[in-house]
């Protein structure tokens, strides 16, 4: 019975160094990160999210698309858009091991307040960018200490590659209604398995 009381306190106290082991890696890590302030960015529509939902209301609800309203309809719906697993998860992997995570959407920021607040706990509202015009990513990359950024179009890629900044493909879902400007692979940059999803 003393024999396995002690493998069974042995065993706890071999977990318990094996976890404030883990803690002090991840306490190096976040200082590192954080005293650098470095960041990483990403895109919105689908690279974090499968946003086509949201689009086909707005296309359905508009006369004039690419109007204001049509902008107000989509940046409201965000009921509809669904987070895209790994892009997702690496969002909050990043976030707590203290890096400063942004979000770029391409789209003008009417009725943007709703959808800021939505991503209101992996980024502050001031860490959620409306990016509408070409170029705008790139600017914003270029003014922070941003070391990853993640897109799903061969614009991202090449904006990120503009700023000098790691850029990494996510796969847009198979159901997206946005064909255009992608073509993953052919830039040789990184795709990201997995992430259509």
């Amino acid at each position: 019975m003393l024999q396995k009381a002690k493998e069974k306190v042995e065993y706890w106290w071999t977990m318990f160094k094996r976890l404030m082991a883990l803690l002090c890696v991840w306490g190096l890590i976040f200082s590192g990160v954080t005293i650098g302030k470095l960041g990483v960015a990403f895109d919105y529509d689908d690279t974090l999210v499968f946003s086509t939902p949201a689009y086909a209301k707005a296309f359905a609800g508009t006369p004039r698309p690419l109007g204001p309203q049509f902008w107000s309809i989509v940046n409201r719906a965000y009921d509809l858009e669904k987070p895209k697993a790994l892009p997702w998860a690496l969002a909050w992997a990043f976030k707590l091991c203290g890096f400063r995570v942004s979000i770029l959407a391409t789209r003008p920021d009417t009725d943007g307040e709703g959808l800021r607040k939505e991503w209101r706990h992996l980024v502050p509202k001031s860490r959620f960018h409306f990016v509408g015009e070409e170029g705008g990513k790139r600017r914003f990359l270029e003014d922070g200490n941003n070391v990853l950024f993640f897109g799903d179009s061969d614009l991202d890629v090449a904006e990120g590659r503009k700023a000098k900044v790691f850029t990494v493909r996510v796969k847009r879902s198979p159901k997206s209604s946005y064909k255009e400007d992608y073509h993953p692979g052919t830039m040789r940059e990184f795709v990201l398995p997995f992430s259509e999803y």
